[in-house]
């Protein structure tokens, strides 16, 4: 009877050579596994339960969409041993804890055996905790041993060691994983203490906070972006705790004070690079996420460069389809003209902000230029050594054309997660991935980045109270205001709203597809997908504008240059 479970619990290895260290850590999971020996968990009886129970149908098609699916090599390597996946099915379907011999207790998840999808979700949130926390554990301290270093008990240094360890992971290929563990090392000895300290540091804050003292800042300002900068400018400065008792009676205060402004200042200026590149040292941090709104590693898929691609289709749509850019310049030169009579004050000093910094931002030219080497947008010219991303477009109305069929059919059956399969939408998904990974590259994240800041003082500039109560209609509407200076100034009828639809929804698209790993999708999330991408469609349609041209004419590109020039007589 466990040949035959043997025969649907194979699971597909990873096609890499393994690390020693990988091999060795992968058989002391698998011993760990194989000696909590009771009657629920050991190997064979493991096996003999799940067939006695009637699951080999049902084990066989989950076994098929996981060896389908983009695991990372860690969990599949994990899953391949017949041991734990077969302990994880088990735990999906009971109902009740499972007590070991060693004491420990895991509560089953008491998941209808027929339910597949929710055993396939149990499946890989499972081997995502225990296993794979044992697993990297494992593999770390036998590089641990070989190197002759031991973790003391109370070392404060080493508090961050798990914590890293999960965020960074390890590889398993062959001479990767010593290098890997070094650079954890490196960032162990580098940081010291000082992460302990600075959690410490937050949670005094907490602890006066729910007795009801004051203090000089609230905890809940101490981001996880805001501590590692803290972190890194208390090591930079060369802090050292070196009495227990002075910490906790505030003699370092003033330090962690002083490191919270600057990780604060650095915070605040990181998301346009023209900011940044007037503080020593800064760095952009911005993750390419847009106002309305984690991780492949493999196969050369860059989230991160899908992200900016969805950033820049949004500045796109946003500031140039809605002429948002143009509609900023526009009140800009009403207001030097006296036409727009503003008082001195923010709003003032935001439109004066805006037009001093003309000449270093983006030209429309450049811009235009980015968005046809990126997507394939607009009738920019590109340099001579540049290629425009023509298979951009098609990718995108296949997949578009495929949602639209999966709907069709779904709306036609009467069970879509029966009948219709999502196998052409995930095709489609992963020629996006890979298509935009290898064209938002280069400069293109710092451009995209302060586009994204230059459009984001255009808003603020129209949807000033000054400017909303003279345009704004009765309703005082930001999108009145767009549509009205775009007709009068520009001579342009701007239909907002699907433009609006096309920009967030189109870019909750693009999130879709950076996040996107088959292997983990959840009906939830491929829910949403599939109402984003309508709601873009049906935007796209209202707009009546080909697909074929995917925006290429009427983006309004050519009508900047007379603002340019507009601006450039007003030296």
């Amino acid at each position: 009877m466990t040949d035959t479970v043997d025969l649907v619990l194979q699971i597909t290895e990873p096609s890499v050579t393994l690390d020693s260290y990988a091999t060795t850590a992968l058989e002391k999971t698998r011993l760990y596994y194989q000696d909590k020996d009771d009657n629920l968990a050991s190997s064979d009886q493991a096996k003999t339960y799940l067939a006695t129970e009637g699951m080999l149908g049902t084990i066989s098609v989950i076994t098929e969409r996981l060896n389908k699916s983009g695991l990372d090599n860690v969990l599949r390597l994990l899953l391949s041993e017949p041991i734990i996946y077969a302990t994880l099915l088990r735990k999906s379907i009971y109902v009740g804890d499972i007590t070991y011999y060693d004491s420990t207790i895991s509560s089953g998840d008491g998941i209808d055996k027929d339910d597949t999808e929710g055993i396939y979700n149990s499946v890989l949130r499972h081997v995502s905790d225990i296993p794979k926390r044992y697993f990297l554990a494992r593999m770390i301290a036998l590089v641990l041993d070989d190197k002759h270093i031991q973790v003391q008990a109370g070392d404060k240094r080493w508090e961050q060691l798990e914590d890293l360890l999960l965020e960074q992971g390890l590889p398993i290929t062959v001479g990767k994983v010593e290098p890997a563990v070094n650079e954890l090392l490196s960032t162990i000895y580098t940081e010291g203490d000082i992460p302990h300290y600075v959690e410490q540091f937050v949670e005094n804050l907490e602890t006066k906070e729910a007795n009801g003292e004051s203090t000089i800042l609230p905890s809940s300002v101490f981001t996880t972006a805001i501590k590692q900068g803290m972190t890194d400018y208390l090591v930079k400065l060369g802090v050292q705790i070196t009495s227990e008792s002075d910490f906790t009676n505030g003699v370092y205060n003033e330090y962690f004070f002083l490191a919270y402004n600057e990780a604060l200042k650095i915070a605040n200026v990181a998301e346009d690079p023209i900011d940044t590149a007037r503080i020593k040292g800064g760095e952009t941090t911005w993750d390419f996420s847009v106002d309305t709104f984690e991780s492949i590693e493999e196969q050369g898929v860059s989230p991160d460069n899908i992200l900016a691609a969805g950033a820049l289709d949004y500045i796109y749509c946003i500031g140039e389809r809605m002429h948002v850019f143009d509609v900023a310049n526009a009140l800009v030169l009403r207001w030097a003209g006296g036409v727009l009579d503003v008082p001195d004050g923010t709003t003032a000093a935001a439109l004066y902000r805006y037009h001093k910094l003309r000449s270093e931002r983006s030209t429309p030219q450049e811009r235009a230029m980015l968005y046809r080497r990126v997507l394939n947008r607009g009738g920019g010219q590109l340099l001579s050594n540049m290629v425009a991303n023509e298979d951009f477009p098609r990718l995108w109305h296949q997949l578009m054309s495929e949602v639209a069929e999966y709907i069709r059919k779904a709306e036609g059956s009467y069970s879509a997660e029966s009948w219709v399969s999502k196998a052409p939408i995930y095709q489609a998904t992963k020629n996006l991935q890979y298509n935009l990974s290898e064209t938002m590259t280069g400069m293109a994240h710092l451009q995209v980045t302060e586009d994204y800041a230059h459009l984001q003082e255009a808003l603020d500039i129209i949807k000033a109270d000054y400017v909303l109560t003279s345009y704004g209609g009765r309703r005082e509407s930001i999108w009145t205001v767009v549509e009205q200076v775009a007709k009068e100034d520009l001579g342009i009828m701007v239909s907002s709203a699907p433009i609006r639809t096309s920009a967030v929804e189109g870019n909750k698209v693009f999130q879709w597809i950076s996040n996107f790993n088959e292997g983990s999708v959840q009906d939830s999330s491929f829910q949403s997908f599939l109402s984003s991408a309508e709601a873009w469609i049906i935007a796209q349609a209202s707009m009546e504008e080909d697909d074929g041209s995917f925006g290429r004419d009427g983006d309004g590109m050519d009508d900047m240059d007379g603002m340019d020039d507009d601006f450039d007589d007003w030296d």
